[in-house]
């Protein structure tokens, strides 16, 4: 029974450091880890899925909740037991088991750290949960996704995400301490079980990472469990925890030195995308020239002037990430990417099918009047739109109320 023991915590041990190491996260510190998994996993992930699952991939890149994550995710299963098999048959394994599973539980520390607090300051400056874009904001509700409505709902309370954030971080700082770690893995633990809830729940595209973060997160409160059920359910007294752990770096000031330079590297990588744009708060973070919503107020096809009722087009978006987007009467989008080529002076709208359309954008600042003409079907087209004050609609309306006396 010791013996499967020590190969279950040995398995587990591994596969939580194969996991730190291959599945891809976009670190601005490390950008060589997407491919490196590819080099070392692409060809078993191709020949997995098409043998056993039958999905042929056109690319064995490892990205969120994608076929190739969870074949990832599986193999990396795999060999942690094989690993953990192999090594339990090593006699000095016992010897130097204990050490490397301390070394673990400090890589997995800072690691975690560095999550909670990338997640935890992307909500607070509103990276994360942004604010609604216009095209999402004139969408009826019952034609938007379940993800995309958690999000937009998410994003139209600065608050929320300060308090959700504040909560991230401070978890963090209180597992860089030994002293207060015990605190900080509860936190973390109940903000990472809410977080996978709604991911699950809202059918949103993390669900594999968070549970695996989750999972590191119970990995590390797994040895406070007698402490916390004592705590929680009886009435003895609760000891102070032994301070003394894994000593990987005998003198105190190179263990001081290394620890501060690591916390560095966490709040360097952390703030770094803050710093870079200069951008504290998304919601006034400056948007792109025309950025915004535009109903449209009249169309002309060659000679003939469409009335209101037959127009094709009701509303036009301008998106923040370069996409222009036509919503028809039946309210459904259609959108391009768009680009601008300096040398004509003119927008080109791209399609999925690489298709382009070539367009001329005026736009009357006095009037907030938007023109935009293009060539289709051997026939000039012009559609004219007017500015919608898009950031005045209720959701983002800045409101708050004690009472709800007088309220209707």
């Amino acid at each position: 029974m010791q013996k499967v023991y020590s190969v279950l915590r040995t398995a587990i041990a591994v596969f939580l450091l194969l996991g730190i190491i291959f599945i891809p996260f976009p670190f601005h510190l490390i950008s060589f880890q997407q491919p490196f998994t590819d080099i070392v996993f692409g060809k078993p992930i191709g020949i997995i899925t098409t043998s056993f699952f039958g999905i042929h991939l056109k690319e064995t890149i490892v990205y969120s909740d994608s076929a190739s994550m969870y074949v990832l995710v599986f193999l990396l299963l795999f060999l942690s037991l094989i690993i953990s098999l192999l090594l339990n048959c090593i006699k000095k394994w016992e010897q130097y088991q204990k050490k490397y599973l301390d070394f673990l539980s400090l890589l997995v520390c800072y690691y975690l750290i560095l999550m909670l607090m990338k997640y935890g300051l992307d909500k607070v400056f509103k990276t994360q949960f942004y604010l609604p874009e216009p095209n999402t904001l004139y969408t009826p509700l019952g034609l938007i996704d379940k993800d995309l409505l958690y999000w937009t709902s998410m994003g139209t309370s600065r608050l929320y995400n300060i308090f959700a954030g504040s909560a991230e971080v401070l978890a963090a700082l209180l597992i860089l301490s030994r002293r207060t770690r015990m605190a900080g893995l509860f936190l973390a633990c109940a903000s990472l079980v809410h977080v996978t809830a709604i991911n699950f729940g809202f059918d949103i595209s993390v669900k594999l990472y968070s549970l695996f973060l989750l999972i590191l997160s119970l990995y590390l409160l797994f040895p406070y469990s007698r402490r916390l059920y004592s705590f929680f359910f009886t009435n003895q007294n609760i000891l102070p925890a032994p301070q003394k752990g894994a000593v990987l770096i005998k003198t105190p000031f190179s263990a001081v030195f290394v620890k501060c330079f690591i916390a560095g590297l966490i709040l360097f990588e952390s703030l770094y995308p803050y710093l870079k744009a200069n951008n504290f708060n998304d919601d006034t973070a400056k948007r792109p020239y025309l950025h915004g919503a535009y109903e449209v107020k009249q169309m002309v096809s060659g000679a003939d002037t469409l009335s209101p009722s037959n127009l094709p087009v009701k509303k036009i978006f301008i998106h923040r990430n370069g996409y222009m987007i036509f919503q028809d009467q039946q309210d459904r989008m259609q959108d391009y990417k768009l680009s601008f080529d300096i040398n004509t002076y003119e927008y080109i709208l791209t399609d999925y099918k690489l298709h382009t359309i070539r367009i001329s954008m005026d736009y009357a600042e006095k009037d907030s009047i938007l023109t935009l003409r293009f060539n289709q079907g051997g026939k000039e087209q012009q559609i004219t739109g007017k500015s919608l004050d898009w950031r005045k609609l209720p959701v983002l309306r800045r409101s708050f109320h004690w009472t709800i006396d007088g309220e209707k």
